[in-house]
């Protein structure tokens, strides 16, 4: 018997954690394989085991999560995401066609119209756009939880937008230093999932619980319930004490800073007396100066999606950092357990923004055309502004991603928390820290491509430092070496484990952590895979 191709062997084990090993051109082993179909997997693995080397655990986490607490430098990241991860997305029922409502799907026939008729027209299930070229001229919106807008596949069903949104709705934006921009720069979309939180105040919180806590005392319980899930809010202070505290006390320059408050969403536990009880852990302290309190969460939309879709726009080449046309594609604002899945998007100013909570992005592809590049903000062919932007919004997951064209700022996290960018590649990456507090945030088990520009970030001048505090960056590959973030990149408090680099370890467990372990023998590969996997198993 002969083995003509390379062995591919991918075991799941019952922790959802992959062990994944590729052998390319091992004559030995393709050659035991194949002579001995009987050889046992166990006796099988241990030989690759002791030819791939074994596993290197971070002091920070341990094998299994043992040496890990909620209280520790590492957040809690394993709530991220639709459902927070523990139901799939799911496929909803055809409801409407859009040819049913005139969508001709052409590419010359302007389809806006018929393709918002059936998005109204649909009450639960999902819109589909059999395969085509759909021009569309204007803003398509989802305002209506378990809507889905569905194609047959991102390269089948095309919305093609020839003219951007700046001509269609002209609107002027600023930069932080009050410099013209474009009004679309930074936000907006042609296609968009909006809601409404409806987050009224419900108690106020009466003394401090600390970062790691899963309880805070209130004024009253009236209108709270076991199961009922809440936002939990601190505000800022005018000496920006909230915003000193997220980086940890270095924050670096502040004198412009904003007053952004900071939130989570968490589910009620047990109440006793005027003791609520949360079933995850707090991100950060309720101190009485910030004027704690719980919110009512009552969303508006949800269950609703995007997926199985291209979107297009033209090749013409990128006017440049704050002066986009408007290509922005898709856009999810205050909603809730929705998501974005098998999309690619071609030719976009703004790919993706998100500004909202536990929602899923999985399978988006980003692509130009190579005539669109131009040098832009030191970026060689640079395509566009934000492939994939988090702000003002928590504990989003965005995976199996993959970005092959030049963005300004290809993974863009702004006064954002708890979100978790997992299993993706650029051609080359940056992890684009953008001022204004992200705190806790992870990236996990991604490849940076070429690697030159692994910390460029963006952000206006005096909004402190790029990063704030318990950032984690977690089995970070590029083709070339990386080197740790710049020093005042932010505080002492972030985490830099399983980097390609020839940098040595500084492990201060109240200073600098970079743990400088070979990413391809760092286990877990995927921290939030590791971290949701151990809640499930909890008792």
């Amino acid at each position: 018997m002969r083995c003509a191709r390379p062995i591919s062997l991918i075991v799941r084990s019952d922790t959802a954690l992959d062990l994944s090993i590729k052998f390319l051109n091992v004559p030995m082993l393709s050659s035991l394989f194949c002579r001995n179909l009987t050889l046992g997997v166990a006796t099988f693995f241990l030989v690759l085991s002791s030819l791939a080397g074994a596993p290197v655990f971070s002091e920070l986490w341990g094998e299994a999560g043992e040496k890990w607490s909620a209280q520790s430098r590492v957040p809690d990241f394993s709530y991220a995401g639709y459902h927070r991860g523990e139901q799939p997305i799911p496929e909803l029922p055809r409801a409407t066609n859009v040819h049913d409502f005139g969508a001709r799907g052409d590419g010359v026939t302007d389809d806006t119209r018929a393709l918002q008729a059936a998005i109204d027209a649909t009450t639960a299930g999902a819109v589909y756009l059999p395969p085509g070229r759909y021009l569309v001229s204007d803003y398509l919106r989802l305002t209506r939880s378990g809507v889905v807008l569905r194609g047959a596949g991102r390269e089948q069903s095309i919305l093609w937008f020839p003219r951007g949104l700046d001509v269609i709705h002209p609107r002027k934006g600023r930069t932080s230093t009050g410099a013209p921009a474009s009004g679309y720069s930074f936000d907006g979309a042609f296609v968009s999932i909006r809601g409404d939180y409806q987050a009224k105040s419900l108690a106020q919180v009466t003394a401090v619980a600390r970062r790691g806590e899963h309880s805070v005392e209130t004024d009253r319980v009236t209108g709270l319930s076991v199961g009922q899930l809440v936002l939990i809010v601190v505000r800022e202070t005018p000496d920006q004490s909230l915003k000193t505290y997220l980086y940890n006390n270095d924050p670096g320059d502040i004198a412009k800073g904003k007053a952004l408050d900071t939130k989570m969403l968490v589910r009620i536990s047990a109440i006793s007396d005027k003791r609520v009880t949360f079933d995850r852990p707090l991100r950060f302290e309720t101190r009485t100066a910030w004027r704690p309190e719980l919110r009512a969460f009552n969303p508006t939309v949800t269950e609703a999606g995007i997926e199985h879709l291209g979107f297009a726009f033209p090749g013409t080449k990128y006017r440049g950092h704050f002066k986009e046309d408007g290509h922005n594609a898709i856009e999810l604002r205050n909603v809730f357990n929705c998501w974005v899945r098998d999309v690619a998007i071609h030719n976009g100013d703004l790919g993706v923004n998100i500004v909202a909570c536990h929602n899923t992005l999985d399978g988006v592809l980003l692509t130009s055309d190579t005539t669109r590049g131009t040098v832009e903000a030191g970026v060689p062919d640079c395509t566009g502004h934000h492939a994939i932007q988090v702000k003002n919004a928590e504990d989003n997951l965005v995976t199996n991603f993959e970005i092959r064209a030049p963005y300004v700022h290809d993974l863009t996290v702004e006064h954002a928390s708890g979100n978790v960018f997992a299993q993706g590649r650029g051609l080359d990456l940056n992890f684009d820290h953008h001022k204004d507090t992200p705190y806790e945030n992870l990236f996990t088990d991604i490849d940076c491509g070429r690697g030159t520009r692994v910390w460029r970030c963006g952000g206006g001048a005096s909004l402190g430092r790029q990063s704030a505090g318990w950032e984690t960056f977690w089995n970070i590959r590029a083709a070339r070496l990386i080197e740790p973030a710049p020093k005042t990149w932010g505080p002492v408090t972030m985490n830099f484990i399983g980097l390609r680099t020839k940098f040595p370890s500084k492990l201060d467990s109240s200073g600098p952590w970079f743990e400088a372990i070979s990413p391809k023998d760092l286990s877990p590969a995927n921290l939030h895979a590791a971290q949701f996997a151990r809640r499930l198993a909890q008792p």
